[in-house]
């Protein structure tokens, strides 16, 4: 396996070998190649204790079977339990609640059980620092220069949270689901009491509305993609005065800013 040592990796996360043909330059092969695992996890979670309108439920997802207590915890407060979802408050943007997660599967089963509880209060959003153009894009060069599970199977995402005070990155994760790898650092900052609001968003993929809205309930205000936008993102972005970057390749020493109302890209 190429990419991430599969060494460092549970039994159950490591990749499928399979042996495919292969029809490549006007002939078949027969080779050896690799498969990403998308296993169901279950997620269920306890009404928020003293929070009208939170009740008790589960869900089930598809996800890459590995660190998924992150993935359970984010999906929660991010689609679940946010007042933007719940309707308590719909332009509300940043975790308002935290909570303890235990696997509750047997056997061959993933289940995860989330304890919510009210989150600190949160204080004022700090919006993100301005950045040079050139500091953004090394930001998205150690995003994309490391290597992943993309590299062994290309079916991965990736999603990272960039500190430009520190000039580096926090956190990044992985999962076959763009909207998974936006609940694995949800569910990450909660965990570590990370505010998200005075950090960037870096992501792999096309930004559409759906996940424009996840990352803004998350408290993004500046988010940077590899791929392509959309205009619904766009519109969005104008409408909330979100900076929205796409096509930001490293390599080709690129970028495209379709949002910026606060000027936080600079020349």
């Amino acid at each position: 396996m190429s990419g991430r040592d599969a060494t460092q990796l549970p039994e159950g996360a490591v990749p499928r070998q399979v042996f495919v043909r292969r029809y490549k330059d006007a002939a078949w092969h027969e080779v050896d190649d690799v498969l990403s695992r998308e296993v169901p996890v279950r997620v269920a979670w306890d009404a928020a204790p003293g929070e009208a309108g939170i009740a008790a439920g589960s869900t089930r997802l598809w996800a890459w079977p590995h660190g998924l207590a992150d993935l359970a915890l984010g999906h929660v407060l991010l689609d679940r339990v946010h007042p933007a979802v719940t309707g308590q408050e719909p332009g509300a943007w940043g975790i308002r609640h935290a909570g303890a997660v235990a696997e509750t599967g047997t056997g061959d089963e993933l289940a995860f059980q989330v304890a919510l509880r009210a989150a600190a209060p949160a204080r004022a959003p700090q919006p993100p620092m301005p950045m040079p153009a050139a500091v953004l894009l090394d930001a998205m060069r150690a995003f994309m220069g490391e290597e992943g599970l993309w590299d062994g199977t290309g079916c991965f995402h990736r999603a990272g949270v960039y500190d430009p005070v520190q000039g580096r990155l926090l956190r990044r994760a992985e999962d076959i689901g763009r909207h998974n790898c936006i609940d694995r650092l949800a569910g990450w900052a909660a965990r570590e009491g990370v505010d998200l609001a005075p950090r960037l968003l870096l992501v792999s993929a096309r930004v559409t509305a759906s996940l424009f809205a996840k990352a803004r309930r998350a408290g993004f205000s500046f988010i940077v993609s590899r791929s392509a936008v959309t205009t619904a993102s766009v519109d969005m972005a104008e409408a909330q005065g979100v900076t929205l970057v796409g096509f930001a390749r490293d390599r080709e020493e690129r970028f495209t800013v379709f949002a910026d109302a606060g000027g936080r890209v600079l020349e």
